[in-house]
């Protein structure tokens, strides 16, 4: 099976509003969030096996924009 770069939609109980969780296959890759006292931020997590990612800069940036129309 080939990874690809997906977001969803995700409440959280710790977070005022709504993030979306950016996966690549079933590894979270980070977090986006838009919260009232930080505004909108990034979070990006460790590979898990300890190395690094590597996305096609095109495919993640479009992805990222996609979440910021969605989360404003």
């Amino acid at each position: 099976m080939t990874n690809k770069l997906t977001a969803q939609i995700a409440s959280l109980p710790d977070r005022e509003n709504v993030v979306y969780e950016i996966f690549w296959g079933t590894d979270q890759v980070a977090e986006v969030s838009n919260e009232p006292e930080h505004g909108m931020r990034i979070e990006i997590f460790s590979c898990p096996n300890g190395g690094i990612w590597n996305f096609d800069f095109r495919e993640f940036r479009a992805l990222v924009e996609q979440v910021e129309k969605n989360i404003i």
